[in-house]
C-alpha cells in the first residue's frame, strides 16, 4: 500500500509559517496606519498563534493539531521552573534599576500599580504569540538544529516580525533603536528555549516567561519612553546578556537537538 505523500504545506510548513507571519504583521500594520485606527494593530500579536493553528490544520489535519498540543501545554512544568519563568527577567530588571541608581540614576520603584487592563492585555499577547512561536515553530527548528541555533533563527524571525509594528509605533518600545530591541528579542528567545526545554516543551512555560517580561517592561521604569533615557535599559540588556551567556555555557539543553515524541 502506497503511503500518502505530505502536501505542499506540510513539506514547507515552517517556511510558509514564517513568511506568512511576517507578511500578516506587515499587512495589519499597514491597514492600521492607513486607516488611522491603532486598535487594529492589536491583531498583530494575536496572529502568530492563529496562523500556526491554520497552517497545522491545512498541512497536517486535525491529527496534526492534536499532536501540536498533546502533552505540551503543561509539559513537565513544575514549581521550580515556573518560578524561573516568572522571576528571572523581573529580578534582572530590578538589578539594573539598583545598579543605575547606585551610580546616580533615578531611584528604583514601580512605574505604575494599575492592574487592569494591563494584565489582560499582557496575557492575551503572550497567548496570541506563544502557541505559534514555541508551540509550532520551535519544535520544528529543534528537529533540524541545536537548541541554541534554533533559538537564534527564531529570535531573528520573532524580532523582524515586530518591525512593521515598529514602523508605525506599536508593539516595540518607543525611543529605542530597533537593533537594540532585536538584541533583546534574540537573548529572550534563548532564555525561553532554555526554560521550554527543561519543562518538556511546555507552552505554558513560554507564556509565563513572555508575560513576565512584558509585565516587567510595563511596571518597572526600564524603557526610554518612560524614563527619558536609554541607560537603564542598556544596563538591563547587559545583565541579560551575561545571564544568557552563563546559561548557554552551562546548559546542555541548549547544545543538542530536541525531537519531541
Amino acid at each position: 500500500m502506497q503511503m500518502k505523500q505530505p502536501n505542499l504545506i506540510a513539506r514547507n510548513a515552517l517556511l510558509i509559517y514564517f513568511v506568512v507571519s511576517i507578511g500578516c504583521s506587515a499587512l495589519i500594520a499597514w491597514v492600521s496606519f492607513a486607516t488611522g485606527n491603532e486598535n487594529i494593530s492589536i491583531l498583530i500579536p494575536l496572529s502568530p498563534s492563529i496562523l500556526a493553528i491554520l497552517v497545522t490544520v491545512l498541512g497536517f489535519g486535525r491529527h496534526g493539531l492534536s499532536e501540536m498540543f498533546r502533552g505540551r501545554i503543561l509539559g513537565r512544568l513544575n514549581v521550580r521552573w515556573s518560578l524561573i519563568a516568572l522571576l528571572l527577567v523581573p529580578i534582572v530588571a530590578a538589578g539594573a534599576l539598583l545598579t543605575h541608581s547606585f551610580f546616580g540614576g533615578p531611584p528604583p520603584g514601580l512605574r505604575t500599580t494599575q492592574l487592569m487592563p494591563q494584565v489582560i492585555v499582557i496575557l492575551l499577547i503572550s497567548l496570541g504569540e506563544e502557541i505559534g512561536w514555541r508551540g509550532f515553530a520551535l519544535p520544528r527548528l529543534q528537529k533540524r538544529f541545536s537548541a541554541l541555533n534554533a533559538s537564534l533563527v527564531l529570535g531573528l524571525v520573532w524580532g523582524f516580525w515586530h518591525f512593521p509594528g515598529y514602523l508605525i509605533g506599536t508593539g516595540v518600545p518607543m525611543d529605542m533603536p530597533f537593533a537594540v530591541f532585536l538584541l533583546w528579542v534574540v537573548l529572550a528567545t534563548i532564555l525561553i528555549t532554555w526554560v521550554y526545554n527543561n519543562t518538556g516543551g511546555s507552552i505554558l512555560s513560554a507564556i509565563l516567561m513572555h508575560s513576565a517580561a512584558n509585565a516587567t517592561f510595563n511596571y518597572l521604569p526600564l524603557l526610554p519612553e518612560f524614563t527619558g533615557q536609554m541607560t537603564t535599559f542598556i544596563i538591563f540588556l547587559g545583565l541579560i546578556f551575561v545571564v544568557t551567556v552563563f546559561v548557554v555555557v552551562q546548559a546542555d539543553s541548549l547544545n543538542k537537538k530536541r525531537v519531541w515524541n
